[in-house]
């Protein structure tokens, strides 16, 4: 038998638009329950796309910099790329940002629920967790 829970409001995914959106009906006063499929908040932009690429790509331009110095007068060796430790720094830098999201949800009271979601009907999400299934009665959806 499925757990039941209500919420006046949910989102449906975490990523920029769903974060964005779940805290500020949190803000206005409403009862938000976010629905995210994957372990952390942040969407794919967050946890696999944007962000690891741009530290990726920062890690890149100071090795890209260092280069060049040789035209001011210094004068470095060549690069050596530990790529475990440059693997950390990606991961540092996306666990930082999913933290904060994860902070911020709870400080705003956002109840967060990590499963796969789909609609039974206008106003009810059956969602599936690692604890068994969920039925969601609900007021407001959003899509994300």
């Amino acid at each position: 038998m499925a757990e039941k829970k209500s919420a006046q409001c949910v989102v449906l995914g975490s990523g920029p638009g769903g974060y964005a959106a779940a805290f500020r009906l949190a803000d206005l006063g409403e009862q938000v329950t976010l629905v995210e499929r994957y372990d952390t908040l942040g969407g794919v932009c967050l946890n696999v796309g944007c962000i690891p690429s741009k530290a990726l790509l920062h890690v890149a331009e100071v090795v890209y910099d260092n280069a060049d110095h040789h035209k001011l007068g210094v004068h470095t060796g060549p690069a050596k790329i530990d790529m475990d430790q440059v693997k950390s720094f990606k991961d540092g830098t996306v666990g930082k940002l999913t933290q904060g999201l994860q902070m911020l949800a709870k400080k705003r009271k956002v109840q967060v629920i990590q499963g796969v979601a789909s609609f039974r009907d206008a106003n009810t999400l059956s969602i599936d967790t690692t604890e068994g299934e969920v039925e969601l009665n609900f007021s407001h959806c959003i899509l994300a």
